[in-house]
């Protein structure tokens, strides 16, 4: 959970090649078929919401000119190395760029799931292990990424090398569990789906009719989003079960590996529905799920207690609410304190017993602190409005407008510009209006602003992970409250409640450090509660 880790060790490696046998090409073919938008294109726009282009490289063979050429023509970067020796390509191209972490792709996978790279990329922040292998399961094929260590890659067993390695770029690592940490991770985006059996489920480009279903898929969920992900084809799956029938007699080459050994402790996270609680207790639970998985548990993730297991460990995030169950660990419940081993804060409240006057534990995203060399704009804005109506959201663009409009420096910080998100539409059109955005999209419009106005809550701490010049406003009489807390004990100004906001003339002239440090320690915290549990 340190979150050191740098953004600039992971590449995203796409091996790609046009001389494909079953389907010549593939990887040029336009989705939609009228489009300019091939296969790579795809690819290339989904990888670049979560990594810079620096860090999305093509791997192709050396004699493959025409995809060369290609490549040129859209500015992308690639890397030539042998056509047979695949493995060999990766490695060179990993002491080229010198990466450290690799995300693995190939070119016929148009559809990649964000949402799973997000986590993957979690992952990597807390894994300790020199050698590794990570991915997700439960994805429709063609839809994951996998990860490893450059460690992992360039390690050699003894004995002659197997066609099969040198073919198949992470089949050395999957092969030998014994010296590199097999990590399979349950998707928690999808956490909430009913299961269902998505073996069947093709989401690539193989031969013919693997390009007829993808094309279908872009005219059903790409022209509402085009980065739809696994959830959404799950959801298709229900919907227009016909739809993948289209393929579903292409088959699928296969290699039998290893079964890993499967832990019997298990957990359950409860988390407080969006609906009703807000996005932050779903986030920071998926969050959570990740960590206790790459600890050795089982994790079930749901908006519901299972109480016909009265023995199973329950972490509930879902404020004052328990159930009759005897083990049972409390985050942010004020019936709890942080005082009680099986209670912990995972935001700052004055209720909190402080026994080290000079710290907050809290949480934030381990990608928080991750730098994603995102520009800080000088003057601009954040302003997060989670689910405000429209009367609430107009108070918090009024009050700004004034500032953003004014010809006079001398009163207030500059401010030259504002980004919302979440709330409803703005009232005049010189503020930009995001509806909803990416969890690493909102990483990044934080680490790319210089102020962050919003209300207590896990979006002012993810601010104040990144260093910005946050303020707050009190959207309710608790969180007027809270931010009067945040304001005395850690230096976090105030602005008042919104009714009071348009009447109020002054912006934050400075933004001093944080009065208290703030650690990390929830998490470790729950961890050492189910060991306690698991060992008695």
């Amino acid at each position: 959970m340190s979150g050191i880790l740098s953004t600039r060790d992971c590449f995203a490696f796409i091996q790609a090649r046009l001389g494909s046998t079953r389907l010549p090409k593939k990887i040029l073919k336009s989705i939609p078929e009228e489009s300019n938008t091939s296969v790579l294109d795809h690819i290339h726009n989904r990888l670049s919401t979560i990594f810079s282009k620096e860090q999305i490289v093509f791997l192709v063979p050396e004699n493959d000119s025409e995809l060369i050429n290609y490549l040129n023509t859209r500015n992308y970067q690639y890397f030539v190395g042998s056509e047979t020796d695949v493995r060999d390509r990766f490695r060179k191209a990993s002491l080229q760029f010198k990466a450290k972490h690799i995300f693995r792709l190939t070119g016929d996978n148009p559809y990649i799931d964000l949402e799973s790279i997000r986590y993957l990329y979690e992952a990597i922040t807390t894994i300790s292990d020199t050698y590794y292998s990570l991915s997700m399961v439960g994805l429709p094929l063609g839809m994951g990424v996998e990860c490893f260590s450059a460690e992992s890659l360039f390690y050699e067993t003894e004995g002659p090398v197997p066609e099969r390695h040198t073919e198949h770029v992470s089949l050395h690592i999957k092969e030998h569990p014994e010296i590199h940490k097999q990590y399979r991770l349950h998707p928690p985006h999808l956490s909430h789906l009913e299961e269902m059996s998505l073996n069947s489920l093709r989401i690539t480009v193989d031969e013919s009719k693997d390009y007829e279903l993808v094309c279908q898929l872009w005219r059903e969920l790409g022209t509402k989003d085009a980065f739809f992900g696994a959830k959404e084809v799950i959801q298709l799956t229900k919907e227009n079960p016909e739809i993948f029938y289209i393929n579903a007699s292409v088959d699928q080459v296969v290699f039998p590996l290893p079964k890993l050994n499967q832990t019997a402790k298990k957990v359950r996270i409860v988390y407080g529905e969006p609906s009703q609680f807000g996005s932050g207790h779903w986030e920071r639970c998926k969050s959570l799920s990740l960590f206790l998985e790459i600890k050795g548990y089982n994790v079930e993730l749901s908006c519901e207690a299972n109480t016909s297991s009265p023995n199973l460990p329950h972490i509930l995030d879902v404020r004052e609410n328990e159930f009759k169950l005897p083990n049972q660990f409390y985050i942010d419940n004020l019936h709890h304190l942080p005082t009680e081993p099986n209670s912990s804060f995972f935001l700052p409240n004055p209720i909190t017993p402080k026994t080290n006057v000079d710290t907050f534990s809290y949480f934030s995203s381990p990608l928080s602190g991750l730098d994603w060399k995102e520009i800080q704009v000088p003057g601009r804005v954040l302003v997060y409005a989670g689910n405000l109506n429209h009367e609430d959201s107009k108070h918090i663009d009024t009050y700004l407008l004034q500032f953003l409009n004014q010809t006079s420096r001398n009163t207030t910080p500059n401010i030259d510009s504002v980004t919302r998100i979440g709330g409803k539409s703005p009232i005049q059109g010189n503020i930009k209006y995001l509806p909803r955005v990416s969890y690493i999209q909102f990483l990044k419009e934080i680490q790319s602003s210089e102020y962050v106005l919003t209300y207590f809550g896990q979006t002012m701490m993810e601010s104040v992970a990144n260093g910005k010049k946050v303020s707050l406003v009190g959207i309710t009489s608790i969180h007027e409250s809270l931010g009067k807390f945040a304001e005395e004990e850690m230096g976090i100004p105030y602005l008042g409640s919104l009714t009071s906001l348009p009447q109020n003339q002054s912006f934050p002239k400075s933004f001093p450090h944080l009065k208290t440090k703030l650690v990390r320690d929830a998490h470790l915290k729950i961890l050492k509660w189910l060991e306690s549990i698991y060992e008695s």
